[in-house]
């Protein structure tokens, strides 16, 4: 199997957590003498921070959890504070960043409008100015606070489903308080302790960490998924009987286990068990995995990959030119557990998809089509968006870029998802063309236009119908 780390594990560990919103949050031990910003203490009720010297107190009653991590920041002038979510409110998220900035990019205003507020408004809180913004987007509402502060640029963000948690939220956000930072150790209670995210999964032995496989078996050949409705699994064939769902992909594509790939995903990317980590687990109650598709190398066109004009590379971040890179392809086909949905959701099935076919493309480092788009399959209405750009795993940005696509739909009561993902125009606008059929409907391609050029390369083949 290739080392790289699968697109699909990036994004079904998220698709029900805090990764679903904007802002990938990670955050690093305390462990030197000298304060730096992510330096502070939580209590019941509070999140203290000691270098900037305030103090924030949370909704007692939200059960907050600590958000999970996934290594460094991306950016590296960029420093994650605290993060974190509350189940028993419908999956809230708070996330307090700092981002070091100099005196021309100290506009609290310009940053809060480049986070995507409509409108921006100024308020006093602890005797700073903030500006703020609040939106609805993607269903989901959100409030940004921005000030600048010693350097920096601080944002105070909430992000919710409901606009009655977001209220209680903003109460307690206008209740910031600042003190000397020099006395920040005489600020926390006595119940408190060093803020430094959840506690992580137990470390992999130095014998598994050369061999990242070693927990999770390599499926063998023939291995079906583990799912008593998959009835059909040949080469480039799915049929789910109980769904009277045909999904027929290019032959040169191997069906694997798709959970025990996700196991083996997240040991490679996070370097510990998913059974140790809460938020996998959950991921794993609430999707379903029903088809995951691999492109071999071998059977892959030999040429260098290539999105043609679908991106353009940021000069900053590709100052060095890239090194050609084999072609990759996969697919995953999930269904989402109707009850795991926000109640908000649950009674409105446009939302729902577009939420479902959003959380897959909103990965750090992708770039969201600007319109995601409604269409037909036959009789069936699907909801697709989609985007490109160069992953961020782990803090480190991916040597190129890729391209995904979501399309969910809603078929005799189940929420399903077709993900596509490659690094190769040609490559993706042929498994896009993968062909569906839900129960005597017609078959029809999943999605029947091109984004791109064509590219060049060996064509793959979809198996008749």
């Amino acid at each position: 199997m290739s080392p790289r780390p699968r697109v699909y594990d990036v994004h079904v560990t998220r698709i029900f957590s805090t990764a679903l919103l904007v802002f990938a949050v990670s955050l690093v031990a305390q462990n030197q003498t000298a304060p730096k910003p992510e330096d502070g203490f939580v209590s019941a009720g509070w999140y203290t921070n000691r270098f900037f010297g305030f103090s924030l107190p949370l909704p007692q009653d939200a059960n907050l959890r600590p958000l999970a991590t996934n290594g460094p920041t991306t950016n590296p002038y960029r420093h994650a504070l605290f993060g974190a979510s509350s189940v028993e409110k419908g999956y809230p998220v708070i996330v307090i960043l700092a981002d070091e900035i100099s005196g021309a990019d100290a506009d609290s205003r310009k940053a809060v409008l480049a986070l995507g507020a409509h409108k921006v408004d100024v308020t006093q809180m602890g005797g700073k100015e903030f500006s703020r913004g609040r939106w609805r987007a993607d269903s989901i509402y959100r409030v940004v606070y921005a000030t600048a502060l010693r350097d920096y640029m601080l944002y105070i963000s909430v992000f919710t489903y409901h606009k009655d948690v977001l209220d209680e939220f903003e109460r307690n956000i206008q209740q910031i308080t600042f003190f000397d930072p020099a006395t920040a150790q005489q600020q926390p209670g006595p119940d408190s302790h060093p803020y430094v995210g959840p506690t992580p999964p137990a470390p992999v032995s130095s014998q598994q960490s050369t061999n990242s496989d070693a927990k999770v078996p390599a499926p063998s050949a023939g291995t079906q998924l583990k799912s008593s409705d998959v009835t059909d699994l040949s080469a480039g064939r799915f049929y789910a009987k109980d769904l009277d769902l045909h999904f027929n992909y290019p032959v040169e594509m191997q069906a694997l286990d798709a959970q025990s790939e996700i196991e083996r995903g997240h040991l490679k990317i996070y370097g510990a068990p998913g059974e140790s980590d809460p938020e996998h687990q959950e991921v794993k109650r609430c999707l379903r995995p029903l088809l995951y598709a691999d492109l071999p190398q071998a059977k892959a066109p030999q040429r260098g990959a290539d999105v043609g004009g679908i991106w353009v590379h940021d000069a900053k971040q590709n100052q060095e030119p890239r090194k050609p890179e084999p072609i990759f392809a996969e697919i995953l086909l999930a269904e989402t557990v109707h009850d795991c949905l926000p109640q908000e959701l649950q009674g409105n099935e446009g939302d729902a998809l577009r939420a479902i076919a959003l959380s897959f493309v909103s990965e750090p480092g992708i770039q969201r089509m600007p319109k995601p788009l409604w269409y037909d399959l036959g009789k069936q209405k699907i909801h697709m968006n989609a985007g490109v750009g160069r992953l961020i795993i782990n803090g480190q940005l991916a040597p190129a870029p890729i391209i995904v696509m979501t399309m969910a739909t809603q078929w005799r009561g189940h929420l399903l998802a077709w993900v596509f993902a490659s690094n190769d125009a040609e490559v993706f606008n042929e498994i896009t063309k993968s062909a569906v059929q839900f129960g005597n409907g017609s078959w029809v391609p999943m999605f029947a236009a091109n984004i791109g050029p064509n590219g060049s390369g060996t064509p793959m083949t979809i198996l008749p119908k």
